[in-house]
């Protein structure tokens, strides 16, 4: 697990503007599995704490520098909504996406958590 310091000093850009998190991470990963062990299983609990809500209700997409995603959240409610346009399956509470573009992603979530 990263520390707090350890997250700050990586410069993450987060967007709080949506009902979940988006985090760019400005780091390239090997593939979205190890960027989620190396770094957004760490995210979850920083977040958390900033907005001040359980860890469990925590929904968020991390993206990587190398467009790595991986999309983190309890509820399979919107794990399974993503599920009927991407087929990848989820790991727990993760899913991971190496091959999608992050845009469709976000464009999709964006339908599911209308303004």
């Amino acid at each position: 697990m990263l520390s707090n310091k350890e997250i700050e000093e990586m410069h993450i850009a987060f967007d709080f503007s949506r009902q979940y998190t988006v985090a760019r991470v400005p780091k390239e990963y090997k593939d979205a599995e190890n960027f989620a062990l190396e770094c957004v299983y760490s995210l979850r609990p920083y977040i958390a704490n900033k907005l001040n809500i359980d860890c469990t209700a925590v929904i968020m997409v991390a993206i990587s520098k190398n467009n790595k995603v991986v999309v983190l959240c309890d509820n399979s409610k919107y794990r399974n909504w993503l599920w009927n346009y991407f087929h990848k399956p989820s790991v727990g509470s993760a899913q991971f996406y190496d091959d999608i573009e992050p845009k469709l992603i976000i464009k999709r979530l964006d339908e599911l958590f209308p303004e």
